[in-house]
């Protein structure tokens, strides 16, 4: 079979899978400072009593556009929404599309109205909309949409619970803010597109300076791969186990009942304790 068949049947089935999502995530816009944002909804056992868990996820680069369809096609919205839907969560999968002239991480020196200021006011006023946790607010990304989502925790230090970035640069951020967000970092070894070391630095010194953070290298995995296998069901464990007390602004752990930021057989020592009257 011919290199051209082959790319033309891919290209077939990426087409099938987009329009396949396309079926079941509500297209929607928003419009802020005369820009257009169109994002992609999907509503997840809302027949569930109490607010959603909201899920936000930023494309990489080659999904930018406006046919608010090009950011279903990657294995990273597959593995967010595999997760949401074993784990019977009730939840809002968000996935907002960037404009082709635009980046998620811009320079507030080079325009007028940053993509990160975009996404602010969109989540502020979907908040206003809808019957969400404040306290279980999450975005993750990759590639481009990772470093928007190290900057959209750089410049929203009070906002989400955890985050999930893979294969990108930490940009226009400070591990002074993004220290307020647990964030859960991967890189690929032999990605020449972000550099992984840059990556690793950066979390280190967000742990120096107190943050929750990790960071996994992995090993023999280029730029695409990391995108494509970051997402595993363990780190999205990590990522939803965190939850944001909005009153004392602090980040929990849940479970981790003794305060020591791990959730073990200690943890259950002191719950057995607390149900005999013993502590």
């Amino acid at each position: 079979m011919s290199l051209c068949l082959l790319l033309s049947l891919q290209l077939c089935v990426n087409a099938f899978a987009q329009q396949d999502k396309a079926d079941y995530y509500t297209a929607k816009s928003y419009q802020f400072a005369g820009i257009t944002l169109p994002y992609r909804e999907l509503d997840l056992n809302q027949e569930m009593d109490g607010a959603s868990v909201l899920v936000i996820q930023l494309h990489g680069g080659s999904a930018r556009g406006n046919d608010n369809i090009a950011q279903l096609n990657a294995t990273a919205v597959d593995c967010v929404e595999q997760y949401l839907v074993e784990h019977g969560m009730k939840a809002i999968f968000l996935l907002p599309q960037c404009a082709a002239d635009r980046v998620w991480n811009e320079s507030p020196r080079s325009v007028a109205t940053p993509m990160t200021v975009v996404l602010r006011n969109w989540i502020l006023y979907f908040l206003s909309q809808n019957d969400v946790d404040t306290d279980r607010i999450y975005i993750t990304g990759y590639s481009a949409g990772g470093s928007g989502t190290w900057r959209m925790l750089n410049d929203n230090t009070t906002t989400f619970a955890a985050a999930c970035i893979a294969a990108a640069n930490p940009i226009m951020v400070t591990a002074e803010n993004v220290k307020e967000t647990p964030v859960y970092a991967i890189a690929g070894s032999d990605d020449n597109i972000m550099d992984a070391t840059r990556i690793s630095d950066f979390v280190n010194s967000v742990i120096e300076m107190g943050g929750d953070a990790k960071f996994d290298l992995l090993n023999g995995q280029d730029h695409f791969g990391t995108c494509d296998t970051a997402f595993t069901t363990e780190r999205l464990d990590w990522m939803f186990a965190h939850s944001r007390n909005n009153d004392s602004g602090v980040v929990t752990l849940m479970g981790d009942i003794n305060g020591d930021g791990d959730v073990d057989g200690n943890d259950l020592n002191v719950l057995i304790n607390i149900i005999l009257g013993k502590e």
